[in-house]
C-alpha cells in the first residue's frame, strides 16, 4: 500500500498525573519497532520528554508528537503533560486530535484532571478509548475503579478485554474472545447492559438470557462505539507491556480521522517551539491539500500571506526535512513571520470556540539575578509567551518589570529551569498574586478634551456604568455623526478594551457599560489618532469618578473522600470562606460541591491530600469571579503611564497614534 493511501490517524494521550502516560506511550512506540529499546522515565530516556528538565523532574511538560506505523495506518501520538500546571499545552494539541487514550490508574481510579479532561473531550466530541493502566500494582482495584468511571464520567463503557488480578505478581489479560466464562463478572455485565441500552436486537437477546456469539457481540459493539454510544475500556499495564498490541489492534481498526473537504492548503497550528538549528517552529497538522517547501499561505492571525520555509519531520528526538506534508499529516514548518499557536493558515474556518481546560489565576513577577541581565530576560519571556501565549508576558519598561500569568506555582520553577538552560540566565520569581478585576461601583461620567498641542482635536464624554455580572465589556455611542464621524468613532471602539486593561486599582476592568454620549471633532486639526489617545483618558477619568469595585475569581470545587474526614475538611472549607452545598453520600464515600475563593484555596491541595492520607479527590476549576473586600495588599499601581496623568499620558504618546500607525491593540 502507497504511504499516501495509508490511513492517517493523528492520537492523544491524555491522563492525570503520574498515571503511566508517558510510560504508555514508550511501550506502543517500542511495541510498534518505533524504538529499539523501550524508554523510561525513571531513567531520563523517553523518547517523549526531551527538556533536560523533563527528565529531571520525570513529568512532561511540553507536548511532544512522534509518528509510527500499525496495521497500514500511519499514527501521529502525541503525548501531552498530565500537570494541571501544564494544562494549556493539551488544550492546544485537542484542536488537532482525532481520537484521545484517556489513561487512567487502576490504583488512583478517578482524578481530579481526569474530569477536567474528560469534560473538554466531551464539549469537543473527540473520540475517547479509556485504558486502565497499573494492573500489576499493588492497591490495583478494577471494579471499583471501573464503577467510579461509570459514576464520575456520566458515561456507559464497554471492556473489550478483561483483567485477571487474582495473582498480583502475574495480572493476566483475558481477550474479549475468552469472555464466556467470565460473563457473570460485574465489569462485563455492565457492559452488556450498556450495549442492550443501545441495541434494541440485543436487549431483547440479553433479557431472554439468550447472548449471540462473541464475535457477533464485539461486533455490535463496535458500531456503537464508532458512533460514540459506547466508550471502549482496555485493562493493562504500560509497565508490563500487557494490553498493548490489543490497543494498537483497537485503535487502528474503530477510529478514523477527521476530515475536511477542502482542495486548497489549510492547516492549524497546535505548538510554537524554538530549535537553537532550525530558530522558531511551529508544529501544524495539515487539513488541505499538499503543502510544500516555499509555499506561501495565508494566516488569519496576521492577515497576511506567510512564506514556509521549510518542512521538517520530528522523528524520535530529531527533526528531519521532508519538503512537503499530504492532508492529515503532522509536520513542523519554518518561517521568517512570528505565528502563534492556534494560528490557522488558509482560509478554511474551523470551530474555535471552545473553554479552555483552566484559566491563569495568578499573576508573577520575573526578576533577573542580575541587573546586567536586565534586557535578556525581557527577550527571553518574549520568546517563552510565543511559545506559550496564556502566559500574557508583559514587559512595562518604564518600570522595568516582567509580568506573567501563570496556573500554578510549579510552571514558575518550569519556567526558572526554563530561562537557565535555554537562555543562560539565572532567574526568580516573585511570590504569586491572585489576578483580581474592578468594575465600576457606581455611574459616572468621563470628561476628556485633547485639542493641546495643535494639530489635534478630540472632545469627549463617557458615561460609565456598572454592567450585569458576567455581562463583560459593553459600548454603544450616542453621539451624532455630524458631531463625530463614524470612522473616528470606529477608534474609539477599537481603543475600548485596550483602555480597560488596567483599571484605577491596577487591575483589569468587567462588567461594564460605556457610552459615549457628547463629543466633536475639528475638520482641519482631528485624525484618527487623536481618539485613539483621548479614549483611555476619557475611560479612566469615569472610572476614577465612578470608583471600582474588586472582583476575586472564585473556583468550583468538587471533593470526594471518606465520609471520616468529613469534619476536618467542613472546618478547612469555613476557614477558607467557602460556600458549600450539602454532601451527598454514597455509602461510606461523600461528594461535597461548592464555590471557594481562589486566594483562600489556592494550596489547599497539599493539606487535602494529607487529610485524606492521598485517597481523597479535589477538583477545582475556576468559576466567575464575585466581589469582595477592597484592601491596600489588593491594589496594584498602575503599569506605565497612566492616562489619567493626561500630560504625561499626551507626551508619551503624541504621534504614536497617527492614521498612519494603526497599532492592533
Amino acid at each position: 500500500m502507497a504511504i499516501t493511501d495509508k490511513k492517517r490517524l493523528t492520537i492523544g494521550v491524555l491522563a492525570h498525573v503520574d498515571a503511566g502516560k508517558t510510560t504508555l506511550t514508550e511501550g506502543m512506540l517500542h511495541t510498534a519497532g518505533a524504538t529499539r529499546q523501550r524508554g523510561s522515565v525513571d531513567k531520563g530516556s523517553a523518547i517523549t520528554d526531551g527538556l533536560a528538565m523533563e527528565k529531571e523532574r520525570g513529568i512532561s511538560i511540553k507536548t511532544a508528537t512522534v509518528d509510527f506505523e500499525w496495521n497500514d495506518a500511519l499514527i501521529t501520538l502525541v503525548d501531552t503533560p498530565g500537570h494541571i500546571d501544564f494544562v494549556a499545552e493539551v488544550d492546544r494539541a485537542l484542536s488537532v486530535l482525532d481520537m484521545v487514550i484517556l489513561v487512567v490508574s487502576a490504583v488512583e481510579g478517578v482524578q481530579a484532571n481526569t474530569l477536567n479532561l474528560w469534560e473538554s473531550l466531551q464539549d469537543r466530541k473527540i473520540p475517547v478509548l479509556v485504558f486502565m493502566n497499573k494492573i500489576d500494582r499493588s492497591g490495583a482495584d478494577i471494579e471499583q475503579v471501573f464503577n467510579d468511571l461509570e459514576l464520575d464520567l456520566k458515561a456507559n463503557f464497554f471492556p473489550l478485554n478483561h483483567a485477571d488480578i487474582s495473582n498480583p505478581d502475574q495480572p493476566t489479560l483475558i481477550p474479549f474472545t475468552d469472555f464466556t466464562p467470565h460473563l457473570a463478572h460485574p465489569i462485563i455485565q455492565k457492559g452488556l447492559e450498556n450495549l442492550a441500552e443501545c441495541d434494541e436486537v440485543f436487549l431483547e437477546a440479553f433479557l431472554d438470557d439468550t447472548l449471540p456469539e462473541l464475535a457477533i457481540i464485539k461486533e455490535k459493539a463496535c458500531a456503537q462505539i464508532q458512533q460514540q454510544y459506547l466508550i471502549p475500556l482496555l485493562f493493562g499495564s504500560g509497565k508490563l507491556n500487557l494490553g498493548i498490541t490489543t490497543l494498537l489492534d483497537t485503535i487502528t481498526a474503530l477510529f478514523t480521522p477527521k476530515t475536511l473537504d477542502s482542495t486548497t492548503p489549510s492547516a492549524k497550528v497546535f505548538k510554537v517551539a524554538y530549535d537553537a538549528r532550525y530558530g522558531r517552529l511551529a508544529y501544524i497538522k495539515s487539513y488541505g491539500s499538499l503543502l510544500k517547501n516555499k509555499d506561501s499561505i495565508w494566516s488569519q492571525q496576521l492577515q497576511k500571506d506567510i512564506k514556509i520555509n521549510q518542512i521538517l519531520k520530528r522523528k524520535l528526538g530529531s527533526y528531519e526535512a521532508i519538503g512537503e506534508l499530504h492532508h492529515g499529516e503532522i509536520g513542523v514548518i519554518t518561517t521568517s513571520d512570528v505565528i502563534l499557536a492556534g494560528d490557522v493558515l488558509g482560509q478554511t474556518t474551523f470551530e474555535s470556540k471552545y473553554p479552555n481546560i483552566a484559566q491563569p489565576v495568578l499573576s508573577v513577577q520575573a526578576v533577573a539575578d542580575n541587573d546586567k541581565d536586565y534586557q535578556k530576560l525581557g527577550e527571553a519571556l518574549e520568546l517563552l509567551h510565543i511559545e506559550d501565549p496564556q502566559l500574557d508576558f508583559k514587559w512595562y519598561k518604564d518600570d522595568h518589570e516582567f509580568h506573567l500569568r501563570i496556573l500554578g506555582p510549579i510552571q514558575t520553577e518550569v519556567l526558572k529551569d526554563s530561562l537557565l538552560q535555554r537562555f543562560n540566565i539565572a532567574a526568580h520569581f516573585l511570590t504569586p498574586k491572585v489576578i483580581y478585576k474592578e468594575t465600576p461601583k457606581q455611574a459616572a461620567e468621563g470628561f476628556v478634551r485633547y485639542w493641546m498641542p495643535k494639530p489635534c482635536w478630540a472632545i469627549m464624554t463617557f458615561l460609565i456604568e456598572p454592567g450585569e455580572k458576567g455581562s463583560g465589556i459593553q459600548f454603544e455611542s450616542k453621539v451624532r455623526t455630524s458631531d463625530i464621524s463614524i470612522k473616528y468613532q470606529n477608534e474609539v471602539k477599537r481603543a475600548i478594551p485596550w483602555s480597560l486593561r488596567q483599571g484605577i486599582k491596577g487591575w483589569e476592568v468587567t462588567d461594564i457599560k460605556i457610552t459615549l454620549i457628547e463629543g466633536s471633532e475639528h475638520t482641519v486639526h482631528s485624525n484618527p489618532g487623536d481618539f485613539l489617545l483621548a479614549t483611555p483618558m476619557g475611560i479612566l477619568r469615569g472610572l476614577s469618578n465612578a470608583d471600582t469595585d474588586l472582583l476575586e475569581p472564585m473556583y468550583a470545587f468538587e471533593i470526594k473522600a471518606h465520609q471520616d474526614t468529613l469534619g476536618a475538611i467542613s472546618s478547612d472549607l469555613t476557614q477558607m470562606n467557602a460556600q458549600p452545598e450539602a454532601p451527598d453520600f454514597n455509602g461510606n464515600i461523600f461528594t461535597l460541591k461548592g464555590r471557594v475563593p481562589v486566594a483562600q484555596a489556592m494550596d489547599y491541595g497539599i493539606k487535602f491530600s494529607a487529610t485524606t492520607s492521598g485517597k481523597g479527590r479535589l477538583k477545582l476549576i475556576l468559576d466567575g469571579y464575585e466581589k469582595t473586600t477592597t484592601s491596600d495588599e489588593k491594589i496594584r499601581d498602575y503599569k506605565g503611564v497612566s492616562p489619567l496623568d493626561e500630560s504625561q499620558w499626551i507626551l508619551h504618546n503624541r504621534g504614536a497614534f497617527k492614521a498612519d500607525d494603526r497599532r492592533n491593540w
